[in-house]
């Protein structure tokens, strides 16, 4: 099973996506798809239109990008204190993504080596391939996912069309619900793909 792991539509800045814009897309391909909105959580859950699509939050903060499932929306409140953030989301039964960690805003981009590897520590998974993110970050994010024993997802980060579903996340059993895709990013049964190669 097949799920992008990183988008966004109505809520996040610079994008004119709609959610219907991603299931039509999604499902020609046969895959499913996660909403990341920037710190906010897009209310859909369960299937639309036949896709399987799950609602997460990307976490911008002083700290870098982040992708959080599984958590509430009020995590947001706490994500200037990157280590109290990743904690209530824990507690909260989440798991926590560093996306694209080497481009854009990401934590080992924007922070001291010393801090950087204190939060990649702490976090449950990388994003190892972006869809936005050139190809040599995505293999120094493979390394870093392979050093700290990590498992590597992969989502599209889509704002507008011509982004919609390059990458995504294998995932090794079927993802019914919030709680299946939590367990299998914390149980590491899953990886990063190119989704032109699961039409």
């Amino acid at each position: 099973m097949v799920i992008d792991l990183h988008n966004h539509c109505e809520l996040s800045k610079n994008t004119d996506l709609k959610l219907t814009d991603y299931v039509k897309r999604a499902k020609v391909l046969n895959i499913s798809l996660a909403i990341t909105e920037h710190n906010r959580l897009y209310n859909v859950q369960g299937k639309v239109n036949g896709v399987h699509v799950f609602s997460g939050i990307e976490i911008l903060n002083d700290y870098g990008d982040f992708i959080v499932f599984g958590a509430p929306e009020s995590c947001v409140e706490l994500r200037n204190n990157i280590f109290e953030f990743i904690d209530y989301v824990h507690k909260s039964g989440g798991v926590v993504i560093a996306a694209h960690p080497f481009s854009g805003y990401g934590v080992c981009r924007i922070n001291k080596n010393g801090l950087a590897n204190e939060i990649i520590k702490l976090v449950d998974a990388i994003e190892v391939y972006n869809g936005k993110a050139e190809r040599r970050f995505w293999q120094q994010a493979e390394k870093l996912a392979r050093i700290y024993k990590k498992p590597g997802t992969g989502g599209s980060d889509a704002h507008n069309v011509s982004d919609l579903f390059k990458v995504g996340t294998q995932f090794f059993e079927k993802i019914e619900n919030i709680y299946d895709l939590v367990k299998a990013i914390k149980d590491g049964k899953c990886k990063p793909v190119l989704i032109d190669k699961h039409k």
